[in-house]
């Protein structure tokens, strides 16, 4: 999931590289759009230069017409000088033209092949661009199937989500039973101590009356003879045996009622312990799925928006949401399989250690608590 919002992260601090893409394919639309108009102002050229090169040729044609006119009229006895110098300056004019001719028909086949040029690296432009809008088209159409995969994991987290928000409800209240167990248990314990007060006190004034007797049977045995008692002497003393065996064997019982009470309040305490622990670790995990949600449904929300500018706009707005998916691809390729499978694990992790906090507060939980009042 870092790895993921870590893309997205990328993705947008690639938006001034993508607008910078985009500014340079208008710059290329433009260049395409005043090569073809050269091409246009280069045909329209060529045109022109062929019919100025048959306007001369024609003209060429009719000043040979002109001077086999002439040399028939010079044939016919006409002024030699007037005719020498008409068909001087027609020569001249002819190679003037002839020179024209040759100087623009090597003007028109240089400009032919500069506009042959130009016109092959356009055409080689603009399929570049097909490419390249074809290629982004296919990262886009990638880009989107990656968004419905982090549609349903994001809806997976949230499933997962509400079961331990379920599980974390179940464990407040085994917390507030507890609470009231403990509460229950201090006041038993508290009795009990009262209770195991008043039989020391009882023991203590039995142990005296029976300090007290002895003392009497002291000292009627020595007033009396040796090997004679009376039958009110061994009752008191058989009475005075019973009621301190009586009363240390309420003394051993109160002891180990007070001990049981103090165990299972041990435990109670241990389970109560368990619990808010379990509780602790669940708001913990339940604050970072939460974030990791939030994280995650903005992610989506950010491609999503991504795609739909992608999908509505036009080539240029394509490719700027196709080189924000193309950057995220390029910058962490092959790893989104392993992101995954360390969520699953994540997953499989975190319902073995939630089974066994709950196993651990059973097992507490189901110990003997018997208390004997």
């Amino acid at each position: 999931m870092k790895n993921q919002l870590q893309d997205c992260k990328e993705s947008v601090q690639a938006k001034p590289l993508v607008n910078e893409t985009l500014r340079q394919l208008e710059a290329a639309k433009r260049t395409v759009e005043f090569l073809r108009a050269d091409a246009a102002k280069a045909v329209h050229g060529y045109n022109s230069s062929a019919l100025e090169l048959d306007e001369s040729r024609t003209r060429e044609v009719s000043l040979d017409s002109n001077l086999k006119i002439e040399a028939e009229r010079l044939g016919k006895g006409d002024s030699t000088n007037h005719i020498e110098i008409e068909f001087r300056s027609l020569r001249s004019e002819v190679e003037l033209l002839r020179s024209a001719i040759e100087i623009a028909e090597i003007k028109f086949q240089e400009e032919q092949i500069q506009n042959t040029v130009k016109i092959r690296n356009a055409y080689e432009f603009i399929e570049r661009i097909k490419s390249e809008s074809s290629q982004r088209e296919s990262e886009l159409e990638r880009q989107k199937n990656e968004i419905e995969e982090l549609k349903e994991k994001l809806l997976d987290k949230e499933n997962e989500l509400q079961g331990i928000e379920y599980e974390n409800g179940k464990l407040n209240s085994k917390e507030r039973e507890l609470k009231e167990e403990l509460k229950r248990l201090d006041e038993c314990v508290a009795v009990m101590k009262g209770e195991m007060m008043d039989k020391e006190t009882t023991l203590q004034s039995i142990s005296e009356e029976n300090e007290i007797l002895k003392m009497e049977i002291n000292k009627r045995f020595t007033f009396s003879h040796v090997g004679m008692m009376s039958d009110e002497v061994a009752a008191e003393i058989g009475a005075a045996k019973a009621a301190e065996r009586d009363a240390f064997a309420k003394l051993k019982i109160m002891i180990e009622e007070a001990e049981r009470s103090n165990n299972k309040a041990e435990r109670v305490t241990e389970m109560l312990e368990a619990a808010r622990a379990a509780n602790t670790e669940k708001e913990a995990e339940l604050k970072r799925i939460k974030v990791q949600c939030d994280q995650w449904r903005k992610a989506a929300e950010t491609a999503a928006a991504m795609f739909s500018a992608g999908k509505n706009g036009n080539i240029a707005e394509r490719s700027m949401s196709m080189d924000n998916c193309y950057n995220s691809r390029v910058m962490k390729s092959n790893k989104y399989s392993n992101f995954y499978e360390e969520i699953d694990d994540w997953s499989d992790l975190q319902r073995k250690k939630n089974g066994n906090v709950l196993k651990k507060i059973g097992d507490l939980w189901k110990k003997p608590q018997k208390i004997t009042g």
